[in-house]
């Protein structure tokens, strides 16, 4: 009888290990997926002038111009990863 509660108990430890690494798993994966997800773009000047070049204008025009804003907006959003 002692055998068998040994093994019953190694397999307790087993499992309970097993289960507390798939938790810190889980935990690392998602906090690495939230940061990654709140990262700006490395390269937003890039992202802008594409944005530019779909309406046809500079980025200067793009960033500087008032009749341009509502580009802007778009743009940055979609840079971002935002909504407007």
């Amino acid at each position: 009888m002692p055998a068998i509660s040994q093994d019953l108990q190694k397999t307790t430890g087993r499992r309970t290990a097993l289960i507390v690494f798939a938790i810190a798993a889980a935990a690392l994966g998602i906090s690495a997926y939230i940061y990654a997800e709140s990262n700006p773009p490395d390269t937003p000047d890039t992202c802008l002038a594409a944005h530019a070049a779909d309406y046809g204008i500079t980025t200067q025009q793009l960033t500087r111009d008032v009749s341009h804003q509502s580009e802007l907006v778009a743009a940055v959003s979609s840079c971002y990863g935002m909504t407007p």
